[in-house]
């Protein structure tokens, strides 16, 4: 029997569920400065999210590992300041996950952010170069949101995928991306007990895991397992790779979660069997989304490229200075290094404002590792501590357009300053 391939959905009148002058997709950590960065500008602003909480891979993906943050102003330091403050900063950059949803929901409701979860994104109405509104599913039903100038924070380039935007993914050699991660929360040992585990300076932490993990008859899928400190007694552990898994194939990522989660609980179950000190070890949960390390790459106004990496280039409108190095991780099984660097020597670099104008639509502006530039320049900026400020880059350039009653790519670099731009400046 022949199975049919496609059903046809009637057209409807849609209710328009909200109007501000920038409507912000995806609720992550880029888009959550983004949304209180434009909101501080004085227009208004609706952030959508698809999940029940903000802070994306710091909270639902249980991975809050900032790297690349020393020399970062504005929003991110504010957050790092005030977990470090309420003591939920663990060890190597980590941080306790519930927190961090406390910090941006606060910060959003400061700024006067319309905030909407469980709110997904599923297609894009256009008039000419210009997004006219998205339409959502959300426990209301199909809605339309109606903006000014969109912000596409989804991680995975989403919004400006549905649009029409241009895009790239993965390695151009193969097409394959870097290898996802679930993450997961474990506990129930006390820290001094395991130092030897948790990951501080070097790798050290690591190849003792490893070796454990082996010991016990399961060897990661992931050769470089990590573990976290987060209290005296709580753990982030990543300890496995996915490979092969492309942001729009739903059943891949289905699937990925559910072998990760079957990995997880062997891992923890087999430590528990041989080594003493890890007798009390408990699985807390697993992530509520797969960590993508990469998915679309919107084609920009500037995409950046690996010889922006090699030449360390300034720009003359630069948002943030990425200076972490190229960390690709394996996009085939079986790979006997968890992650290298593809032979590229990056030095420090700029990240342009025009970098996060997509090229095929005129209000459309892209915040996260969803920008513009190649798989190698991804491989640095995608870290949170290049995502954040570059997502906070986008809300300004935003504000300073509406303000302005211009296009974002009219903005000029001094009149982003105005609005608080400067990336070699600590706001």
């Amino acid at each position: 029997m022949q199975q049919d391939v496609c059903v046809f959905e009637p057209g409807r009148n849609l209710p328009i569920s909200g109007q501000a002058d920038v409507i912000v997709c995806g609720a992550g950590p880029a888009g959550v400065a983004a949304a209180v960065a434009a909101a501080s500008c004085g227009v208004s602003v609706i952030l959508l999210e698809s999940s029940a909480m903000p802070g994306g891979i710091m909270t639902s993906g249980m991975m809050p590992n900032v790297i690349d943050a020393a020399n970062k102003g504005g929003f991110l330091q504010k957050m790092l300041h005030f977990l470090h403050a309420n003591d939920a900063a663990g060890n190597y950059n980590s941080y306790v996950p519930e927190t961090v949803k406390f910090f941006m929901e606060s910060s959003l409701t400061k700024a006067g952010v319309r905030v909407r979860y469980n709110t997904l994104v599923c297609n894009v109405l256009k008039q000419g170069r210009e997004v006219a509104a998205v339409i959502t599913e959300s426990p209301a039903g199909r809605e339309a949101f109606k903006g000014k100038i969109f912000i596409d924070c989804t991680g995975n380039g989403t919004a400006a995928a549905l649009a029409g935007c241009r895009y790239e993914c993965g390695d151009p050699r193969t097409g394959q991306p870097q290898a996802a991660s679930l993450c997961a929360l474990c506990g129930g040992v006390k820290a001094e007990d395991i130092a030897d585990y948790w990951q501080q300076a070097g790798d050290k932490g690591k190849l003792h895991l490893l070796a454990q993990l082996e010991k016990a008859g399961c060897s990661p899928s992931y050769q470089m397992p990590t573990l976290f400190r987060i209290t005296h007694y709580e753990y982030l552990l990543m300890s496995n790779h996915e490979h092969g898994i492309l942001p729009n194939d739903a059943d891949a990522i289905s699937t990925a979660l559910m072998q990760a989660r079957k990995e997880i609980f062997s891992q923890i179950s087999n430590l528990k069997k041989i080594a003493p000190e890890m007798a009390n070890l408990c699985l807390l949960t697993t992530a509520a989304a797969l960590g993508m390390r990469e998915g679309r790459r919107i084609r920009a106004v500037y995409n950046l490229t690996v010889e922006d990496l090699l030449a360390g280039r300034m720009q003359p409108d630069a948002v943030c200075r990425v200076t972490a190095g190229v960390d690709i991780h394996p996009s085939v099984a079986n790979a006997k290094s968890g992650y290298s660097d593809g032979g590229v020597r990056a030095r420090p670099y700029d990240v342009p404002l025009r970098s996060l104008i997509a090229a095929d639509l005129d209000n459309m502006l892209l915040g996260g590792r969803c920008i513009g530039g190649d798989f190698y320049a991804h491989s640095t900026y995608r870290v949170l501590g290049n995502a954040i400020p570059i997502g906070e880059g986008a809300g300004i350039l935003a504000g300073a357009a509406l303000r302005k009653n211009v296009q974002p790519a009219e903005v000029k670099v001094e009149g982003f300053w105005e609005y608080g731009g400067n990336p070699h400046q600590k706001r």
